[in-house]
């Protein structure tokens, strides 16, 4: 007896070879048609199914985002964060100064970054000049 292993590195012809002498019993080809023709329609039945499965949850959603859409901006009264307008004003500016510096920082590291960015280029440079 063979181990699977063994079979699984077997050429087509040597699994022809072997197969000789061997008896195929009486009516096991109707009956492998047969499991084929049900396997195949099963399949058929399973994607017809899936093709009409998302449609209760398409409903579903779509009432989900109704109710969303005018329940949140109900609940959602804007306020007003300041009473005193330069207060307000004192809070923009220095939310303004904030991001400046922090694109200052961002432009400096860039500029130290430079050099060694521009590195590989030169390099490519000097050998496809030679």
């Amino acid at each position: 007896m063979k181990r699977i292993e063994d079979i699984e590195k077997l050429s087509l012809e040597e699994l022809e070879r072997s197969a000789e002498g061997v008896t195929v019993p009486e009516g096991l080809r109707p009956r492998l048609e047969a499991a084929l023709a049900a396997a195949e329609a099963q399949s058929r039945k399973d994607e017809e199914r899936a093709g009409k499965r998302w449609i209760p949850y398409a409903s579903l959603a779509a009432a989900a985002a109704l109710v969303a859409a005018i329940v949140i901006p109900a609940a959602r009264q804007p306020k007003d964060s300041f009473d005193d307008p330069l207060l307000a004003y004192a809070k923009v500016e220095e939310t303004f100064r904030y991001i400046s510096d922090k694109m200052s920082e961002g432009v400096n590291q860039v500029r130290e970054a430079r050099p060694a960015a521009e590195m590989p280029g030169k390099t490519i440079k000097k050998i496809n000049s030679k």
